[in-house]
């Protein structure tokens, strides 16, 4: 029976547990400091988390940071992060502090890291050299929200390695019925698709209120919008993610189109973007009804920024080809109106 160390104690973390639970393994939920008040509450009841609106299986051991021991990653055969991208260097620190034996890392952490002017790196490249030994390192991508997965609603997702048979082996270890796991060797790509879907997600959702429906329409808002630019939002996704060093092709699969299609409308990104639409510049935005909250579109874009705009001066992409790419950084990065010239769609 694998046993299995959750760091990070938010919704997708809390989520992710309830596979492993329901397959018999040993799950201990470790909450970071930002998690005291989660885990307490699921110490009462582990129906009581404040977030995810579902509860846990009750075998799940919620753990506070404070009680983690080098032992708890002694005695784990695999390790999975949910925390969120700004807690990446806290939970580098704490894996290098206490795993003495190198363990397998699952992500479930979506972000890419700045590199200059250089392409961004993901995480799956960048956490093994952070690390004193070698381990696998296994991203989880794909659409999976955290309260339908909790609730064992069906979905299908995508885990991602450059070692397969670790690969192979996670998505045995968390594989159930309602949790449907595919693999591949792709894992820049597919990490690479994860970050920019939130990315993208901002323009699409923006779609709906940039465009109301009509009177006579039965919808919110207007559709053939919004199709067109999640069509836009699917290429660009595929260029930028070979131009980060993974295949263009998996943009059209679980990390890319899938994720991208349960993440526009909703959550954090989707409710920036339909901000974005009504008017409001970013910085109003998250300093008014974000306030307080991880917008992780708005870090992939200031990730990409700088790298992005030097390869379009050194021609290595093509400006014409990124239309919705450049009205997002215009308005992430430079605070600018959000807007979108529909001439620009298909151009190359």
């Amino acid at each position: 029976m694998p046993r299995v160390l959750i760091l990070g104690a938010g919704v997708m973390g809390s989520a992710i547990a309830v596979p492993a639970a329901d397959n018999g393994h040993a799950v201990t939920l470790v909450g970071t400091h930002l998690d005291r008040g989660i885990i307490a509450a699921l110490k009462v009841d582990r129906a009581g988390h404040p977030r995810l609106g579902a509860p846990l299986p009750s075998a799940i051991e919620p753990l506070d940071i404070d009680d983690l021991q080098a032992a708890h990653f002694e005695n784990a055969d695999l390790i999975i992060l949910g925390i969120s991208s700004a807690g990446m260097d806290w939970a580098t620190e704490r894996l290098s502090r206490h795993m003495r034996t190198p363990k397998p890392i699952a992500l479930v952490t979506k972000g890419l890291i700045q590199d200059g002017t250089k392409p961004p790196r993901t995480y799956v490249e960048t956490l093994p050299n952070a690390m004193p030994e070698s381990r696998p390192v296994v991203g989880i991508a794909g659409p999976c929200i955290a309260q339908e997965l909790a609730e064992r609603q069906p979905t299908a997702v995508v885990y991602a390695s450059n070692n397969d048979d670790a690969c192979q082996s996670i998505a045995r270890w968390m594989q159930t019925p309602y949790y449907r796991v595919t693999t591949s060797t792709d894992h820049v790509g597919v990490e690479a698709c994860a970050a920019l879907k939130n990315f993208f997600a901002i323009g699409v959702s923006a779609m709906r209120t940039c465009h109301p429906g009509s009177d006579r329409s039965a919808n919110a808002y207007a559709m053939n919008p919004s199709a067109a630019v999640f069509n836009q939002a699917v290429m660009e996704m595929a260029r930028l993610a070979e131009w980060i060093g993974g295949r263009p092709e998996t943009a059209m699969g679980l990390a890319g189109v899938g994720d991208l299609q349960v993440t526009v409308g909703g959550g954090r990104n989707g409710r920036l973007g339909l901000c974005l639409g009504q008017g409001m510049r970013a910085t109003e935005a998250l300093s008014g009804p974000l306030r307080g909250e991880t917008v992780e579109g708005v870090d992939t874009g200031h990730s990409i920024a700088s790298a992005f705009q030097a390869a379009v001066d050194e021609g290595v992409l093509a400006a014409t080809a990124f239309p919705l790419t450049r009205s997002l950084l215009g308005a992430i990065t430079n605070d600018a109106p959000f807007t979108f010239d529909f001439e620009s769609l298909g151009q190359s």
